[in-house]
């Protein structure tokens, strides 16, 4: 009698040792068999970059509200916002792109604090230090970590100071049905603040307003707290829909910063759980 039960061991052990020497190497192998195939590849042709090559992603094109685009390559802005179409009473107020460097020119100081404490409350990342280089960064949701040193280039308010200036009252996980995740903040001068982010084709799907920026601030009507927002209209949908497919075809990951005001919290037809907060199924 012949045993041949040691083979299949000695197979996935090599198997094992070769998935542990490329981990070594900074590549990650989701299945042991895979080490097998890749042994007979002599190239490999790609068209995706950043998070298969680096594990990183970065912030390189957005719109805030309906008519307001940047992006980091100037000659593309025109490119893109020229099939996009202009919504709103006049749109030489509205439509117009800026350069990244060049976008807290176009927003005013407290659509900047509103902009930033979106992208910092509704973070699971943290402040963290890297054991081999010793550069202190963000660890955590790449998408989240994306968002953070977008704001950290820019210069606004660091990650701490905005998170220490903000109550979190209640956080929303991610949810894979709502394609969502938020937190609720009480606001300094009373009445609550409702985060959310997520997939862009839902929750612009449930926005009734946007917020407008104008070319020339000074000839704006923004509002006393210096954040003017105008109901969406039928137009307005259509633009933010094609400005959704149109970045996705681009093959850029969409994500959609949101949020509401409340005067108490939790809302009045929200269903409560025992804890006392608002349930996570609720429709904001």
């Amino acid at each position: 009698m012949h045993c041949q039960t040691g083979l299949p061991f000695a197979i996935a052990l090599t198997s094992a040792f070769a998935t542990k020497q490329m981990t070594k190497e900074n590549l990650s192998v989701r299945s042991l068999n895979s080490c097998e195939t890749l042994a007979d590849v002599s190239v490999i042709c790609t068209d995706k970059t950043g998070t298969l090559t680096q594990d990183e992603m970065t912030v390189v094109a957005a719109s805030i509200g309906v008519h307001t685009n940047f992006l980091r390559k100037p000659r593309s802005i025109r490119e893109w916002t020229d099939s996009k179409p202009r919504a709103g009473p006049n749109s030489n107020d509205f439509g117009f792109a800026v350069d990244l460097c060049d976008l807290d020119s176009a927003l005013t100081p407290q659509l900047v604090e509103l902009f930033n404490a979106a992208i910092v409350t509704s973070s699971t990342t943290y402040e963290d230090v890297d054991p081999g280089s010793g550069v202190a960064g963000f660890a955590g949701s790449k998408t989240d970590t994306a968002l953070l040193n977008f704001a950290e280039e820019l210069g606004w308010a660091g990650f701490r100071a905005t998170r220490e200036a903000f109550k979190v009252v209640q956080t929303i996980p991610f949810s894979r049905d709502h394609k969502s995740m938020g937190c609720i903040v009480e606001l300094p001068d009373g009445g609550y603040r409702l985060f959310i982010k997520g997939a862009s084709e839902i929750l612009t799907q449930k926005c009734t307003r946007h917020v407008v920026i104008y070319r020339d601030t000074s000839n704006g009507a923004p509002s006393s707290n210096g954040v003017e927002a105008v109901p969406i209209g039928e137009t307005e949908k259509d633009g933010i829909s094609h400005i959704v497919k149109l970045y996705a075809s681009q093959l850029l990951r969409t994500i959609a910063l949101c949020y509401r005001d409340f005067s108490h919290w939790p809302p009045e037809r929200a269903r409560v759980r025992d804890d006392g907060k608002a349930s996570e199924s609720f429709s904001a």
